[in-house]
């Protein structure tokens, strides 16, 4: 026990953040001292590796401008693929000389302007919609690309990032066709710009290289960018290939280092040259500038070490008192921060706030539930208003039809009785086939008188499976919804089908029309619950949610249609016996 307390870390008692600051002094203390062992060494051997040092300091600058080009390149995925953005687009293209299109065009401006101002060196941000119109924003909107020579780039792009030479201007430009993501359509609406203003954008991420450093880069055999108003030939850069490298190259008879740089994400290719003279140069000035930055390194250290605990602890704080807030019942996100690091601690929060919207949205999704029983109640109540004053009423006038010898009328009075008998005093949610079925009769009785020989209906069910219990109301909708959306829509015969058998252990009601069909675009609706019916009020989505609701979602109303050659519509229940 003893050997255990012993071999305990000596910061074990500390909170987190506390942890962290002492072993950061301590990993800076036992750095600093190998530092100061090593310097000496390291100093020494500097000079003869100063050439190779400076070309991996100019491989850095390729880097980091391979690497803030590339954030360009997700910077136009990002605008391209924002929702808002296409929405503006979208209205614009469809109404382009409305209101709502300039007042559209001016939200979009500001839209992207946001986006642009992320950046100091992007001179402009443009949108070409569909009409060919520009929508252009930025600090400096005179910069005009070729749209010709963009066009035939991006025709072959794919939808991906392409650098392109701001003609007649010293600069680079990243296109991108904007891509309708709704659906998944991928459909062109739209063509983004983003022009660099390069002079900026080198000041602003090459900050630390040499002054009179040349830089240099090119694509495609052709010069995009050269700094400090070179005038260098595409002949002086012979190594646009892949990879990366170094070499000593004599231009104008001065003798240059030069590096080159194949991006990791684009086409570019980048260069720079340093002359031979500063290299020297640089020697006594970076063994200064290594001492400077290692007192630096160790005053920064101990008062960053303090500020970056607490940024780590905190997060963890507030995720305790939030924590102790749902141990009470309380379920807001008020406490959690809106914004956090891409850490192990983000992914806690995270997954704590996707537990929180789980835990919400099931209590709303209870509550709705409870809500449409409360409705189901009182439409069932309101049914049930005297419902034998209506029985009475069509037996009556069944019997006067009679007694006036008027055939139709009596069937069909008696039919619509027995329907409304069936439908109003059966209280049960589940009923018999055979139940379900003389309803169904009983309304393709009226419906015959009604549309004569240009209805046909036919039945197809085995007597094994009348017993069988179903939703009530589950295929008289739909054999109605086939009248109205079917036979009322064409002037030929109207065939109707209703097939039940059993398939997978389950049972399968079908019923197909020879009607016009449904467009894939009411399908949608019908299944979203957009598109009702007519007259019964029942719905297809209504049946569907109901099955879904009783028996679960492997169960359920699919839909296929054929424009021009008709509907099936098939129900899959389980079998179940009365």
């Amino acid at each position: 026990m003893r050997r255990e307390t012993f071999m305990k870390p000596f910061n074990s008692n500390f909170r987190i953040k506390n942890k962290i600051f002492s072993v950061s002094l301590l990993l800076l203390m036992i750095f600093g001292l190998l530092g100061l062992v090593t310097f000496q060494y390291f100093t020494s051997s500097y000079e003869k590796r100063i050439y190779e040092e400076s070309a991996d300091m100019l491989q850095l600058s390729s880097s980091i401008v391979d690497k803030e080009l590339n954030m360009i390149e997700d910077l136009s995925f990002q605008v391209s693929t924002d929702s808002i953005i296409q929405n503006y687009l979208k209205t614009i293209n469809e109404n382009r000389y409305s209101f709502e299109s300039y007042d559209t065009k001016m939200k979009l401006l500001e839209r992207m302007l946001s986006y642009a101002s992320t950046r100091k060196y992007i001179a402009s941000m443009q949108i070409i919609d569909l009409h060919g119109q520009k929508h252009t924003t930025g600090f400096d909107t005179s910069l005009e690309n070729d749209r010709g020579k963009i066009g035939r780039v991006l025709s072959g792009s794919k939808g991906s990032n392409v650098w392109t030479k701001i003609e007649g201007e010293n600069g680079i430009s990243s296109a991108r066709q904007i891509r309708k993501k709704a659906n998944l359509s991928l459909q062109n609406i739209g063509t983004l710009i983003i022009s660099i203003d390069m002079d900026t954008f080198v000041d602003e991420t090459l900050n630390f290289s040499p002054e009179n450093k040349d830089m240099v880069i090119t694509s495609m055999h052709e010069i995009f960018y050269q700094s400090n108003d070179s005038e260098w030939e595409m002949s002086d850069f012979s190594n646009e290939n892949n990879g990366s490298g170094y070499m000593v190259e004599s231009i104008d008879g001065k003798e240059y280092l030069l590096t080159y740089s194949h991006s990791n994400f684009s086409q570019l290719t980048y260069h720079h040259l340093l002359p031979y003279g500063d290299i020297k140069k640089q020697t006594n000035a970076i063994k200064i500038i290594m001492i400077v930055c290692f007192l630096l390194m160790l005053t920064l250290t101990i008062l960053l070490s303090r500020r970056a605990a607490n940024n780590i602890s905190k997060p963890l704080e507030a995720l305790s008192s939030q924590m102790e807030k749902v141990q009470k019942g309380d379920f807001s996100e008020s406490a959690l921060p809106k914004e956090y690091y891409n850490d192990e601690i983000g992914e806690l929060h995270d997954n704590f706030r996707l537990m929180l919207n789980r835990i919400n949205e099931l209590i709303k999704e209870n509550y709705t539930k409870q809500l449409m029983i409360q409705e189901t109640e009182y439409k069932a109540l309101q049914a049930q208003i005297n419902p034998h004053f209506l029985y009475n009423t069509l037996d009556s006038i069944n019997w006067m039809a009679k007694i006036n010898k008027q055939e139709k009328i009596s069937v069909m009075a008696d039919a619509l009785g027995n329907m409304m008998r069936n439908i109003i005093s059966k209280k049960a949610p589940m009923i018999t086939i055979k139940e379900e079925l003389e309803i169904v009769r009983n309304y393709i009785t009226i419906q015959k008188y009604r549309y004569e020989h240009r209805l046909n209906f036919s039945l197809d069910i085995s007597e094994v499976y009348e017993d069988s219990l179903i939703p009530k109301l589950s295929i008289q909708p739909i054999v109605e919804n086939a009248i109205q959306h079917g036979l009322e829509e064409m002037i030929d015969e109207c065939r109707i089908h209703l097939k039940i058998s059993e398939v997978n252990d389950g049972l399968e009601i079908v019923v197909s029309d020879n009607g016009p069909g449904i467009e894939e675009d009411q399908l949608g609706g019908i299944y979203r619950g957009e598109i009702r019916s007519k007259s019964s009020g029942i719905g297809l989505n209504n049946i569907n949610e109901r099955i879904k609701m009783m028996f679960g979602d492997e169960y359920g109303l699919t839909i296929d249609s054929e424009v021009g050659v008709g509907t099936r519509v098939s129900i899959q229940l389980p079998l179940k016996a009365e």
